[in-house]
């Protein structure tokens, strides 16, 4: 499914970027920055002043405290030219690159850190975290699991290892990997999560929402459970239990318009009509020009008999996509049933122009040119739509009205008992007036 590729990329998005940050945060300041500079502090180079160090040192640390990102690049950088060997400096200059979201200057500073201290674990899953954000997952995993290997209780460290190995697309070894976070922390609503969408894009449908369940009860605000939900549903083939979902997630993000919109279709699949409406002029007074929305607006508008906006929606559809001739057919359909022959039938052409097989447009034309009583015209339209493999049977009925106006008493009266062969009582009144034609047509041809 397309969609669970774009879940994946909000899930990324979510889960690694902001998941990063506070990692940094909530371990690297005071837990590891700290401590790092202040054992520069105690050793710094002899051939620089001391108080220079000792200021930079200060400054950087304050910046840090209050995450003011770019004075500690300030700070730090002139540190790292003082002393190129400095791992405890290189590593704050990451996590302050990382905060200013400058990914491939803090994985270089990372980078240095670990050629001056390779076991320094929190280095390592740093740095394997900004690889997976920075979709470089094969660099990632040999960081993470290095770090898996140095911390091998920390939780952390497995969850990322995990992901980097989904990113990877090492599903099998993915799976273990996050099976392992859960059996250490069953209640870590971010790993039923991370296992659910890694079930979704292997089509495990039903153990993915079971996943996506445990997460959403684990962890309320965690808004893209309920749309991982709803995906898995709607890959079981469940449509309208998915719809209940993409309603819990839209509640918890409104302006997701993309989600909206599929949303919409469900709407129009489950026959609720004046809903996908609702939700299609919500992304409609937000993005109008939102590909396919105005030929939606189209569909749902003739659906519910607004014939006049259906126009409208049509023709704006038409200025973006005019080559599509089920576009053409569609406000064809549409002016036909406003009444309006001739701009029906212009249509109806149009589309015919493009797609000379379409047995929508041929039948509409057809409907159009028999309204107008050009029955010479309508005949050799019916005819191919009668030649086809399931024709409708009100084409035979037509037909023969066709003919009978025409006059021609044989092809009337094998129209009309062909219908009558085919109707078996669905069409009483139709069936009734055939019946009566015939057996008036019979008798005119015996005479």
């Amino acid at each position: 499914m397309q969609r669970e590729w774009l879940l994946l990329q909000r899930i990324y998005k979510m889960t690694g970027a902001a998941c990063l940050v506070l990692f940094i945060i909530g371990v690297s300041v005071p837990g590891v920055s700290s401590p790092a500079l202040a054992r520069a502090q105690a050793a710094p180079h002899h051939s620089e002043p001391p108080i220079k160090i000792e200021t930079l040192l200060h400054d950087a640390q304050g910046a840090l405290d209050r995450r003011d990102f770019a004075a500690a690049v300030k700070s730090l950088k002139p540190i790292v030219e003082i002393q190129p060997d400095n791992a405890s400096a290189w590593f704050n200059l990451g996590y302050a690159y990382t905060g200013l979201h400058q990914s491939e200057d803090a994985a270089q500073a990372y980078r240095k850190t670990l050629e001056l201290q390779p076991d320094l674990f929190e280095a390592r899953l740093n740095l394997g975290i900004l690889l997976v954000e920075m979709k470089q997952p094969q660099e990632a995993l040999d960081h993470l699991q290095r770090a898996v290997t140095l911390k091998p209780e920390n939780t952390r460290a497995h969850l990322y290892y995990a992901r980097a190995l989904a990113a990877a697309e090492q599903g099998d070894e993915a799976v273990k990997q996050f099976q392992d976070v859960l059996h250490r922390d069953p209640a870590l609503a971010i790993a039923h999560f991370d296992l659910a969408q890694l079930d979704l894009n292997q089509k495990h449908f039903e153990e993915a929402r079971a996943e996506f369940e445990k997460a959403a009860s684990l962890d309320a605000k965690l808004a893209q459970a309920p749309l991982g939900e709803a995906l898995a549903l709607e890959g079981l083939k469940r449509p309208a239990d998915a719809a209940t979902y993409f309603v819990k997630y839209l509640a918890l993000q409104p302006d997701d318009l993309d989600t909206r919109f599929h949303l919409a279709r469900i709407d129009l699949q489950t026959g609720q009509n004046q809903e996908a409406m609702d939700n299609l002029q919500k992304v409609y007074r937000v993005k109008p020009d939102l590909a396919g929305l105005a030929a939606a607006l189209g569909d749902v508008s003739a659906l519910l008999k607004k014939f006049p906006e259906s126009e409208t929606f049509y023709r704006q559809a038409l200025v973006l996509t005019p080559s599509e001739a089920d576009l053409h057919r569609a406000l064809g359909k549409t002016l036909l049933d406003e009444g309006k022959l001739d701009e029906a039938e212009a249509e109806f052409r149009s589309a015919l122009k493009i797609n000379s097989q379409s047995p929508e447009a041929i039948s509409g034309l057809a409907a159009t040119l028999y309204l107008q009583k050009r029955y010479g015209e309508t005949i050799p339209l019916l005819e191919v739509e009668a030649r086809g493999s399931h024709p409708p049977v009100s084409v035979f009925f037509v037909l023969a009205t066709c003919y009978d106006h025409l006059r021609d008493q044989r092809k009337a009266l094998a129209n009309y008992e062909r219908y009558l062969g085919l109707s078996h009582g669905e069409f009483p009144d139709q069936e009734w007036q055939a019946q009566q034609r015939a057996k008036l047509l019979h008798h005119m041809l015996e005479k």
